[in-house]
């Protein structure tokens, strides 16, 4: 297991990522349930960590309350290599 000492929103499980890249997350599970500050909507931008590899972008793309919607933004090597 790799230590993630970089700070994240949102706690996602790799395992029900879909094709997609989109994943539901739960603000009541992520590090920042107590900030009360911390209200993602649609079109947000979050980092989002399964607690085992560095932290990724998202996309919040669906609230309901508590749980949250994101699209994960994953580049690939080459793509980072061209940017």
């Amino acid at each position: 297991m790799t230590d993630v000492s970089t700070p994240y929103d949102l706690w996602f499980d790799p395992n029900e990522v879909g094709g997609d890249l989109l994943v539901e997350c739960w603000i009541s599970h992520g590090p920042r349930a107590e900030d009360a500050a911390f209200d993602p909507h649609p079109g947000d931008e979050v980092s989002v960590s399964d607690e085992e590899d560095a932290p990724l972008r998202a996309r919040v793309v669906q609230r309901d309350g508590d749980r949250v919607w994101v699209q994960l933004r994953v580049t690939s090597h080459t793509d980072a290599v061209a940017s």
